[in-house]
């Protein structure tokens, strides 16, 4: 392979890089969505009494709605923040696992 064959080869390999990056941030941004309060309790598979805790110690991502201090706050909750939590807690069980060993 010549020297320009090698530049050429390169280049394109850091545009095709750049782009596929580019899409897939596409792709996560177009399937995220809002889920309510009970929504997230189905996509996590977790009780409401669980995910209310989480959500009252803000040790899981959400927002919430209504009148500040309210009794009964709305939450709620982004798909792509729910799945990065989920992949970063299974990271953290992981590790801790691995340390008691």
């Amino acid at each position: 392979m010549t020297a320009l064959e090698k530049a050429i080869a390169d280049i394109v390999t850091l545009h095709v890089s750049e782009a596929e990056k580019r899409i897939l941030e596409r792709l996560s941004a177009a399937s995220d969505k809002t889920l309510t309060f009970s929504e997230a309790c189905d996509y996590l598979k977790m009780s409401d009494y669980t995910l209310r805790n989480l959500c009252k110690a803000k040790r899981i991502p959400h927002r919430t709605v209504g009148a500040e201090g309210s009794k009964s706050p709305r939450y709620l909750f982004s798909t792509a923040s729910l799945d990065k939590w989920k992949r970063e807690e299974e990271a953290k069980n992981y590790r801790r696992e691995e340390q008691s060993s």
